[in-house]
């Protein structure tokens, strides 16, 4: 490092590798960092936005344009004006880069020793959490569906074929984030931090990346949650068969009522009580050829790896797999649909409260439409239906069509766009 010269750590990604984790860890510990010598630049919001507008997707959302503009450009001057060892920039969307966008962001930062971090996940655990993710974020494939186009339309070396291997290529795909960062900078200053193995103490994913960016890993002394609430193969597929019901939404709509609302804070509340989506032989068999194929690219690209590439095991799992790719039973649907239906009935009610104290009436028509007097709700209430799963459905997208209309009437219009920008990075 030269004496003099501003030091700036891009943390790129990828998606479903403990990103939020380190984001809310370094979030909490702001002041503990800087006084180490680290500036943490900017918060969610302006990082998101400041990427939207280096990698000019911000004009994808109409909403966005105005707040984005020159974000980039505020946090670039604020890394440059730190007088400390190093400035952490970290945001999983700079992983969608392609050549060009990576130039421009290293470009503008000329002057600067710049230095990309790229987070690694074994893709065992990255593939159905990346579904997940799919879902929450408006996606309606099913899980079987989601994982045979992976595993097919990722078979050989060409381009992806089909919309689930798209979407996991722009993603999880490692070997393209590497080549992309790579001819951006020397390969010194490629680092790869590998995530430890599930069910490893969470702060080692921390100590790996803080020895990357320079700081005693004790500078951080507030805890934060690892990451946000996962969903169990039952929420997550009962949140699909909504979205399919629903159709595509506006993210300013969609955002702060399903993926948020429904997806993170009640649906989210069943993690502990759901198994996650399981892998097959054929699909484990996948993840473990995958892994072999990012560990090679890793080797190749001469960076600098922190961690074990051991974590990105090369042998499919000893651990039973399902016999073959399915949905969720009916009665774990049901039961994700009650926790699902109070939840909206909770979010409906309180969102009438808030719209009767701002002084404007809740008369408008589609709430007639929607019973909310049965509490609690029991799966009986859909029991009768020739298929209680789709009835279940149909209801709880009314309930959300009708939550999605109070905070129309709710949320100021600058609002809409700050759930904008992420939501639609992560959204299909």
């Amino acid at each position: 490092m030269e004496p003099g010269r501003p030091v700036i750590f891009l943390h790129v990604g990828a998606m479903k590798t403990g990103t939020t984790f380190l984001q809310h860890l370094m979030d909490a510990n702001r002041e503990n960092l800087n006084a180490a010598g680290i500036l943490v630049a900017g918060d969610r919001r302006e990082r998101s936005l400041g990427t939207s507008d280096i990698l000019g997707t911000a004009h994808k959302r109409p909403e966005q344009v105005a707040a984005a503009e020159g974000m980039w450009d505020d946090l670039v001057s604020r890394m440059f004006a730190h007088q400390g060892a190093a400035s952490v920039l970290s945001h999983e969307f700079l992983s969608f880069a392609g050549p060009k966008q990576a130039a421009r962001v290293v470009g503008s930062l000329e002057g600067a020793e710049v230095h990309v971090i790229l987070t690694v996940r074994n893709a065992t655990n990255a593939l159905p959490s990346q579904w997940q993710t799919h879902v929450r974020s408006g996606g309606n494939i099913s899980w079987p569906r989601f994982a045979k186009s992976v595993r097919r339309g990722l078979r050989g070396q060409g381009p992806a074929r089909g919309r689930g291997a798209r979407t996991y290529l722009r993603t999880q795909g490692i070997p393209r984030m590497l080549d992309v960062w790579g001819s951006a900078l020397p390969p010194e200053r490629l680092h790869v931090v590998t995530v430890p193995p599930s069910g490893s103490d969470p702060w080692l994913l921390w100590q790996r990346f803080a020895g990357v960016i320079g700081v005693d890993p004790a500078a951080c002394t507030i805890s934060t949650p690892r990451s946000k609430p996962s969903l169990g193969h039952p929420s997550a597929d009962l949140m699909r068969r909504i979205n399919e019901h629903l159709g595509r939404l506006p993210q300013h709509q969609y955002a702060p009522t399903l993926k948020i609302g429904l997806g993170m804070q009640i649906l989210g509340e069943r993690a502990h009580l759901e198994s996650s989506a399981k892998l097959d032989v054929g699909t484990r068999r996948f993840a473990a050829n995958w892994n072999q194929r990012v560990r090679t690219a890793i080797e190749h690209s001469g960076a600098h790896v922190v961690g074990d590439l051991s974590d990105l095991p090369v042998k499919p799992s000893g651990t039973a797999a399902a016999k073959r790719l399915s949905d969720p039973a009916a009665d774990d649907l049901l039961a994700a649909a009650e926790t699902a239906r109070d939840g909206l009935v909770r979010l409906v009610k309180r969102r009438r409260r808030q719209l009767s104290k701002g002084g404007e009436a809740d008369d408008q028509a589609g709430d007639a439409d929607v019973d909310l007097a049965h509490l609690p709700t029991t799966r009986e209430r859909w029991g009768d239906a020739p298929d209680p799963v789709d009835a279940a459905v149909t209801e709880l997208s009314a309930l959300a069509l009708v939550a999605i209309d109070l905070h129309r009437r709710l949320a100021p219009p600058e609002e809409h766009a700050h759930h904008s920008p992420a939501a639609a990075a992560e959204h299909d």
